[in-house]
């Protein structure tokens, strides 16, 4: 008889818009499994062969296996079923999501039966986005063993965004300041220091200017942040504007779907998508929300191929698509 793993069930599901989160959850449950002894596999829920030989127990491990399912809504879902039915079995599966399984689809209504094997990480509403941000932050900076003050994270969260990514990028930054300086408390002067690229390079009035397709605005706004930043700020603006740009894009693509709809496409906020997304992306249309997404792409390739003058590229092009 099969040896049924210890506390973990057939089948666990992690998924979520929040891909910081995912990413380490999925990454930390891996690890825990490989030292405990378990065999791990990825596998594509597209390739049937594949999640047959991982359901027989995969092809080079003996003993308990964890199967990382990913694009799991590409399975067979009578096989899924009967796996999750099973009382014997040596395998888990770990259903891997991008996003959030869509519900109105028969994978979408499987896994919402799943319960409590389920482990979700969705994005933050607007509204609550900065309140998580600032606990993300302080999460963070405990788990190196420091303290920040609330007032802190939150003027972090203020000037960065409640983007977990880009904050944990910080909070990096910010603990090696500390630890050259020998304290555990992140401070003003710690957090000015990790934030002194950003401050210099805030790139509000840019995106606004952007989002309006207003020149004069525009230019004003690349003028000012070339004179308050340090070196080429190039790179780090290319990057800032790309996010939203991004989602710009999607949404002048998804113009056949009513907005709540495309806003579920995408995993935004219906609120955000409406207010924030979508009327940037009907002003440039898609042609021109394209050309947008070509410009910052060029504009980097400058930086990485050692241009004289990647700023110059950078403002030529957006000043150009306006």
């Amino acid at each position: 008889m099969a040896k049924k793993p210890d506390k973990f069930p057939s089948l666990l599901v992690v998924s979520g818009s929040e891909v910081l989160l995912r990413r380490r959850f999925l990454k930390h449950i891996k690890a825990t499994q490989l030292a405990a002894g378990w065999g791990v596999e990825d596998v594509d829920g597209s390739d049937s062969m594949a999640v047959r030989d991982v359901l027989d127990g995969g092809m080079f491990v003996v003993g308990n296996v964890l199967g990382v399912v990913h694009t799991p809504q590409k399975m067979d879902l009578d096989l899924l079923a009967k796996h999750h039915a099973a009382k014997d079995y040596e395998v888990t599966l770990l259903l891997h999501i991008e996003g959030e399984p869509d519900g109105r689809t028969k994978f979408g209504k499987f896994v919402k039966k799943l319960g409590n094997v389920h482990k979700g990480f969705p994005k933050a509403s607007e509204w609550d986005a900065p309140k998580v941000a600032a606990k993300f932050i302080h999460s963070e900076v405990k788990d190196q063993g420091m303290t920040i003050r609330p007032a802190l994270a939150s003027a972090l969260v203020s000037r960065v965004g409640s983007d977990l990514g880009m904050l944990a990028f910080e909070v990096q930054k910010m603990v090696l300041l500390a630890q050259t300086a020998g304290v555990t408390a992140i401070e003003a002067e710690q957090v000015k220091g990790a934030m002194a690229p950003i401050a210099e390079a805030a790139v509000a009035p840019i995106m606004d200017a952007l989002a309006t397709r207003n020149r004069k605005r525009l230019s004003k706004a690349l003028a000012q942040i070339r004179r308050t930043s340090r070196g080429d700020p190039t790179m780090r603006i290319c990057r800032f504007l790309g996010s939203s740009v991004t989602r710009w894009v999607q949404a002048a693509h998804l113009d056949n779907l009513p907005p709540r709809a495309a806003a579920g496409e995408l995993g935004i906020n219906p609120w955000f998508f409406e207010n924030k997304v979508l009327p940037p992306a009907r002003l440039w249309g898609k042609a021109g929300t394209v050309r947008l997404a070509a410009d910052l792409a060029a504009s980097e390739r400058a930086v990485l191929n050692g241009a004289v003058s990647p700023w110059t590229v950078l403002t030529a092009r957006l000043l150009a698509a306006c």
